[in-house]
Parts: C-alpha cells; structure tokens; sequence
C-alpha cells in the first residue's frame, strides 16, 4: 500500500494495557481505528468500519473475530487475529476459556483457518491454534509481545519484597493466577513483605480469602504508577495455575526483579534460563524457593532483564506488525 497509511481497524472486547501498546505501535505506521465494544450491534460495527479499512485485526480468536474474518473476506481484505490465551486455552475446573461454551468453537476455529494471518504471542499458543484449528496451520506465526526496555527499567535501589500483579475481578480470576496460593505462601513466610497490585482487598475478604499483616493489596492501577513496585521489589512471583504469556512477568524481569513462577503455559518461555520455575504439583516447596530467591545475587534479576531485551524487543514486534500489515 505505497503512498499512504493504511487504515486498520483493531476489534477487541476488553481494554487492557498491552492491547493499547499494540495500539500505539500501530499509529507509527497506519491509520488506526480502535472499537473496545461487546454486544449485538458490535457486529454491525464491525462490518461498517471494515468497508472503510484496509487491514481488520481482532485481538483473540472469537465469535466477534469470526465476523471480522468472513467480512474481509469477503470484501477482500487482509485479517489478522492476535492470539492471547482464554480464546483457546480451557480448565474446566477454573471456569476458563472460551471454549467452555461448546457453540463458540466453531466459530473460533473457522477464524484460526480462515484469517490471513494467526499471530500467538507464544509458541505455547501456537500449538494450542493448531489443536484447536485443527489445521496445518500455513497462517500461523508466532509474534511475541514488545516490551519497552527504556520505561520498564531498573530503579536505584531493591527491597526485600515479593511482589505478584494480577489483574482479577472474579473468584475464577483469583484460582488462575494463583493469588491464593501466594496468600497462603505469605503465611508461612511472615517475616517477609508481599505485595499484589491488580485486585480490591475488599474482594478478596468478601470471598473468604484471609490476608496476613505481611500482604499489602492495591487495586490495578496505571503503568507508570506499577513502574515504581516492580523497581523496588527484589523477587516477582507468578503461581498461575494457567499462563498463556506472562506480561507482568516480563515487565518485571526488565525491572531487574528476580523471577519465580509456575512451570505451566507460556512462562517457561518468558523465564528462559533466569529465575526459578515451580512446579505447580509442589506447593509446599513454594516458600523455601521464594527464600531462596530473595538470598540470591542481584546479577540474576539483571540476567533476567537481558532476557527479555533479547527476546522481546519493541521494534521487532513493530517490524513484523508492519510487514503483515503492509506487505
């Protein structure tokens, strides 16, 4: 499309920080129209604004993604759907998944097969579009996350903190990522300061979920104002017990936290070689690991930084957006 910014519509159903990082990248290179927006009459929206798009992109495979998809083909256009993780990973017992509702999957799968492009943030996705397209998969491309090393960057000084941030407004949520369990790690280990940005302490005690004196909860809250937790704490700790990616994670270890998670989805990826990886099947080995962390040499939280600079730099995620996007 020489001479001019093509125009992008970007469809997603919720608003969450790295889909307007994705946003941002975007607006470097194209007209970009972003609809956040559920319901019946999104539909409509959808196939209004792709007659006036060149380029649809839906963030996570779903029924809406499906229209995106039959609409620009149809109309003969590019479609591109950014694999994220609850559009096709399911845990029956945590209520996860879009895949639960039976009547979405072929829908899901007609947007994997169909879309021009299927971009997972993980190979951990990428073998989970396969299974769930069922398909060879000639579409598919794995495109990390971008992650900007120059705002997420180390601060001066690390305290001995634990810190996890989790995003939950549901019971389910809390399951997923392991809040509980961080909770109950707290307990044992009293002597030592936790942290959980991204749920209401009030939530937490209304479900029953008891909070020790060492545990400090702060609702979510704006990257710049995250930025200054993940400098100050010593050691980030991830118990999900599902993980497509883990963003917070890799934010963290650019900060020169020390990780420690889970060894379930996408975050062995993420980890890489740094840190420490649990198993989810051992909690009783969670806090001896957490101690261990906290004793170890400050050069593993830089190594970790260096990680996810190699692995998941900005521009490289802009390159291949733009390459899709452009041609």
């Amino acid at each position: 499309m020489p001479g001019h910014n093509p125009k992008v519509l970007l469809f997603s159903t919720q608003k969450e920080s790295f889909i307007e990082d994705d946003v941002r990248l975007l607006e470097e290179f194209s007209d970009v129209k972003w609809i956040c927006a559920r319901g019946f009459f999104t539909a409509v929206r959808i196939k209004w604004f792709m007659l006036f798009s060149n380029v649809g992109i839906a963030w996570f495979a779903s029924v809406y993604s499906a229209i995106l998809v039959f609409t620009a083909r149809f109309l003969r256009k590019t479609s591109i759907i950014i694999v994220g993780g609850a559009d096709l990973i399911t845990d029956s017992h945590l209520g996860y998944g879009l895949l639960l509702s039976p009547w979405k999957r072929p829908f899901i799968r007609y947007a994997l097969r169909k879309a021009t492009y299927v971009i997972p943030t993980s190979d951990y996705l990428r073998r989970a579009s396969l299974e769930v397209g069922d398909y060879e998969g000639d579409n598919l491309s794995t495109v990390p996350p971008g992650l900007d090393s120059n705002f997420w960057r180390p601060g001066v000084q690390k305290e001995n903190m634990v810190l996890t941030v989790a995003k939950c407004t549901t019971k389910d949520r809390i399951l997923i990522k392991g809040v509980d369990l961080l909770l109950q790690v707290a307990k044992e280990i009293s002597d030592i300061s936790f942290q959980i940005i991204g749920v209401e302490e009030n939530f937490l005690l209304r479900y029953g979920f008891s909070i020790s004196e060492n545990v400090i909860v702060f609702p979510p809250m704006t990257q710049e104002a995250l930025l200054s937790y993940y400098q100050r704490s010593a050691v980030y700790c991830q118990l999900s017990r599902v993980e497509s990616f883990g963003i917070a994670t890799a934010e963290a270890m650019l900060c020169g936290c020390i990780p420690v998670a889970t060894d379930v989805g996408g975050l062995p990826e993420v980890m890489g070689d740094s840190g420490f990886l649990l198993s989810p099947d051992k909690p009783e080995t969670f806090a001896s690991t957490l101690r261990e962390a906290l004793a170890a040499s400050a050069s593993i939280g830089r190594d970790a930084r260096e990680e996810i600079i190699s692995k998941f730099p900005l521009q490289q995620r802009k390159a291949k957006l733009k390459r899709l996007i452009t041609g």
